[in-house]
């Protein structure tokens, strides 16, 4: 069974890339070693990961 053939494998994938890749701060990688549809939901795991900045109160 290919991963893209079971929608619950293909998120499990995509969230631990864009875990790992956020965590190593590599989100550009992810095109590189991924089907295209695991590497577009491994990007929006890894930006849904993106701590925003905060803003600075004077």
């Amino acid at each position: 069974m290919v991963v893209e053939d079971d929608p619950q494998k293909l998120f499990t994938e995509a969230c631990l890339h864009g875990l790992k890749a956020r965590l190593c701060e590599d989100v550009d990688s992810l095109d590189s070693y991924l089907p295209p549809q695991v590497a577009a939901m491994a990007r929006k795991v890894a930006e849904a990961l993106e701590v925003p900045e905060l803003a600075t109160t004077s």
